[in-house]
Formats: C-alpha cells, sequence, structure tokens
C-alpha cells in the first residue's frame, strides 16, 4: 500500500465517511463536495475523501467512494460527537500512526515520530504536513495529547457517557497497546515490511488480549501471519508458492536458495509443526485434536514475532539475531 497522508482535518474526514455510510449509492469527489458548499473547498473535501479511504473508513471504487462496510453501522448511528470513536477505529489500524505512536512512546519529539515514519513508509508529503496531520488525527480520536515535555500516547473515555461507547473504547485501548507492542518486538523496518505488503497486526493483537480465554483460536490467529509472512518474503525471493505447495515447501524454498542457516531452517519447520497443532482438527496421524494450554498459546504468539524478525534480518541483512 501507498500512504499520502493528506493535510485535512480528522473532523472532516469523519464527516465525510458518515457521509458516505448515509448515502444509498457511491458517490463521486463532486457529489461528496456539493454536500459541502459554502463550508469547505473542492481540494479540501477531496483530500478528506483520499484520506477517508486511506484510513479504511471508506473504499475508492472505479472513481466513486462507498464506506466501507465494517464501519457502515456504527457511521450510520454515530451522533457528531461520537464520530471520533469510530474515525479511532480506523487511525488505530492505519501503519503510519501506529509507527508514529510507536515513536512518540519511546519520547521522541512529535516531529522526530513524523519524520522516521515518512522516511519509513516512504510518504513523499514533507515532514511537517506528515506531523500536522498525524498529530492532528491522534489528538481529535483522543489516543495523544500535549503536554508540557512533548506529546504522549493517551487514553479518554470520560466524556463518553454511552456504556456502550465506552466498551468499544476500552478495547480499542487493549488493541492499541498490544499493537505497539508487536511493532516494539518487530522493528519499525519489519512493521512496513508486514503492512506495505497487506499483513496487519489486528490477528496477533486478538491473539494477545485472547490467549487466556481462547487459546486455541489465538494461537492460530498469529501462526497465520507467520505463514502469511513466509508466503510473502518467499515469494520476493524467488520461490515458487503456486500451490499445492504450502508452508514448508517455502521454507524448504529458502533453504535451498541459501536464504535460511540449517539451525534457522530447522526453527522455521519446527514452526510448521505448532501450526498444524492449532489447525489441524483432528491430527491426521493420531485421529485426535491438540490441546493448546494458554501458555503455549501466548508463547507461540511471541515466537511468531521472534521468527519474522529473525528471518527478515537473516535473508535481507544476513545478521543472526534471535
Amino acid at each position: 500500500m501507498s500512504y499520502q497522508i493528506p493535510d485535512v482535518s480528522a473532523d472532516l474526514i469523519s464527516d465525510v465517511a458518515k457521509t458516505l455510510a448515509n448515502s444509498p449509492s457511491p458517490m463521486s469527489v463532486s457529489q461528496i463536495t456539493e454536500c459541502y458548499v459554502n463550508q469547505f473547498g473542492g481540494e479540501y473535501v477531496r483530500r478528506a475523501a483520499v484520506a477517508s479511504a486511506q484510513l479504511g473508513l471508506s473504499e475508492l471504487i472505479k472513481g466513486e467512494y462507498v464506506c466501507a462496510e465494517g464501519h457502515r453501522d456504527v457511521l450510520r448511528k454515530a451522533t457528531k460527537s461520537e464520530l471520533r470513536v469510530a474515525f479511532r477505529g480506523g487511525l488505530q489500524n492505519y501503519g503510519p500512526f501506529l509507527l508514529y505512536a510507536d515513536y512518540l512512546s519511546k519520547a521522541f519529539s512529535s516531529l522526530e515520530a513524523a519524520s522516521r515514519t515518512k522516511g519509513i513508509f516512504r510518504i513523499q508529503s514533507n515532514p511537517d504536513k506528515v506531523e500536522r496531520a498525524l498529530k492532528g488525527w491522534g489528538k481529535f480520536a483522543e489516543l495523544i495529547e500535549e503536554t508540557g515535555s512533548g506529546l504522549k500516547i493517551k487514553v479518554q473515555t470520560e466524556n463518553l457517557l454511552i456504556d456502550y461507547v465506552k466498551k468499544l473504547v476500552d478495547a480499542l485501548k487493549a488493541e492499541l497497546e498490544a499493537k505497539l507492542f508487536t511493532i516494539d518486538m518487530l522493528g519499525p523496518e519489519i512493521f512496513a515490511y508486514l503492512d506495505k505488503n497487506n499483513i496487519k497486526l489486528d490477528d496477533m493483537a486478538k491473539a494477545l488480549r485472547n490467549y487466556e480465554t481462547d487459546p486455541k483460536p489465538s494461537a492460530g490467529r498469529s501462526l497465520d501471519i507467520y505463514e502469511r509472512f513466509v508466503h510473502t518474503i518467499a515469494s520476493d525471493r524467488g520461490v515458487n508458492v503456486s500451490k499445492p505447495k504450502g508452508l514448508m515447501d517455502w521454507i524448504d524454498g529458502l533453504h535451498s536458495n541459501g536464504d535460511l542457516a540449517a539451525n534457522l531452517w530447522h526453527f522455521c519447520r519446527g514452526m510448521v509443526g505448532v501450526r498444524n497443532m492449532t489447525h489441524h482438527n483432528p491430527d491426521s496421524e493420531t485421529g485426535q485434536p491438540w490441546t493448546i494450554s494458554m501458555k503455549v498459546a501466548l508463547t507461540s504468539t511471541l515466537l511468531v514475532s521472534i521468527a519474522i524478525r529473525t528471518i527478515y534480518l537473516y535473508i535481507t541483512q544476513r545478521k543472526q539475531e534471535f
């Protein structure tokens, strides 16, 4: 995915998304602009439409915008003040903002965080515009706040009085924390590689949040990310990933190419065994399902981040770092 980060307010982005949610048919930019006559210029509205699609609140299909199905119901029901909750749901699944927030959490200034995010994601806008947009969007979503020492990650629920909204914000807080933890384990470069290849951290975040109550599916979700990553990097390295070849074949192909040292190859194959235990019910050999404990669910989820980082660093830089 190529990110643009248009310089436009979060308030208008979320309002455009709500407009699209209430529209019975797709809308062109000119049709969206008509909704804001005497309020905003056409170019500014266009930027808001672009940003809504960048954030996953809408989709651009054949030159016209439609609301994303996953956000439609929330946006339709939301009052003006509640639009920030729907906006937040899109923002904290937005790769550049997640990386920006990760840098803020490590005491980088807002401009430093934005500059590094711009560079890692190859964003064409200048650093000031990237910083202004990400900071403004984060403040609108009540994910960050200005303090005497700079910006900091924040969660604000005091003004959201409706119970279901508070529950939603609490869930979003836990999700953001899990994603930032995963980014910290992976490192910015590897997170950007995953995001560029549309490998999102949602399943990893769910696995970290639910491993105690739902261990087997949680482990399975994280190992699905491992499989998608191996498929992607194997394809990048010229390995044949066409069907019916599977995860073990891709790993063996990387080893044959010289892209996996012997010990790393053995480790990667072992991860396939864990993946099969979480996905095959019953086991093809024993005819019985595997029980996955919550400790194994947590350990396997953490190992996925470690495996991805180790494989990526060895293949791209020949670093032996586990």
